[in-house]
Parts: structure tokens; sequence; C-alpha cells
């Protein structure tokens, strides 16, 4: 089982009772399933927890001047997953990658664009799709196939969304494996 641990700057009990009954139930399913049927389970529990109001703290909330934010908000004593606030100014974009691990995502505020790319080479990619996810919204990366893809924002307000990968994003670092570049 994974026990719970603080969450950094989780001040109210509502929220940090929200909090652990969602890490609870995540890593219930990382011990009950096997990895290739984690990220679409672990998206399909997101969208009650999204719609719960002032789930974040006011760091959770926060991007750096330049980027985008990644603020913990649990990581399982056992190195098994992580959640993470993901803080999206206007505009922002990351880099075209793909993940070492399994990963879920649902968008708490805002909206968000996915762009997936197939791989085509040496460390390039094409487009495949591109999808908004709106404020509710949830998707995966698959384990078992071509996981690339890009997030930005393409508004002109803030985005926030919540991730949740495989592994200890604190001691593993960020969940990337390759950065790709676009085939024309």
């Amino acid at each position: 089982m994974h026990e719970l641990i603080e969450f950094s700057g989780a001040e109210r009990q509502g929220p940090a009772r929200t909090w652990r009954a969602f890490c609870g139930a995540v890593g219930e399913l990382v011990d009950a399933l096997p990895v290739e049927e984690l990220p679409a389970r672990i998206a399909a529990i997101l969208p009650d927890l999204l719609s719960v109001g002032g789930l974040l703290t006011t760091a959770q909330r926060t991007a750096p001047k330049d980027g985008y934010g990644r603020n913990r908000v649990f990581v399982c004593p056992g190195d098994r997953f992580s959640v993470l606030a993901m803080v999206w100014p206007a505009g922002v974009s990351t880099l075209i990658h793909d993940h070492r691990d399994w990963c879920a995502l649902g968008v708490y505020s805002g909206e968000i664009e996915e762009s997936r790319f197939d791989p085509c080479g040496e460390a390039k990619a094409v487009l495949r799709d591109t999808v908004r996810h709106r404020t509710g919204a949830v998707a995966h990366l698959p384990v078992d196939a071509p996981n690339i893809h890009r997030i930005r924002n393409p508004t002109s307000r803030p985005a926030i969304s919540i991730h949740v990968y495989g592994g200890n994003c604190e001691t593993q670092g960020p969940n990337l494996d390759t950065v790709y570049t676009l085939d024309p």
C-alpha cells in the first residue's frame, strides 16, 4: 500500500482530504493493475478530482516568469507515481517529447492543446493530430505505443492541468525520454 505523506502547502483540510482520497485510489490502481492499463484507468478517475474547487495552493497555481510551472502535489513514498500541477501561461508550449513512463492528465482550469506525433526517424516526428482539452477534460498516453506529444496553451489566459506520472518526478526528474524535432 502507498503510505500518504504530507502535501506541500496543503493547509486547508478539505483539499488535503480530497488529495489523500485521490492518491490513495491511484495507489490502489498502481498496486492492482498491469502498467499498460494504468494511464486509462487513472484518467477515468480524474474528472471527480478536477471538479473540486480550491484544490490547489497559491504556490501550486504559480508558474515561473518564463515557461510553465511543474508544481509538486504528491510523490508516492514507494516511488511508484507522482502528481504535479502544471501551470501554463498564455502561449507557452513544451518541446515535442515522449515519456519514459506512463502519464494521465486532466485540465483543472482553462484550456490546453495537445498535439500528438508519430516517430519518423532518429528523434524526428510527424504531426498525427491536435486536440483541445478544456476544463474537465482528461487524456492519457499509451505505455506500449509511441507517446510523443507537445502541450501548449493556445489562449490568452493561464491554464492548469493535473498530471499523474509513473515514478518519482523528484528523484528521476521530468518524465521525459526524448526530445523530437518536427520532420518537414
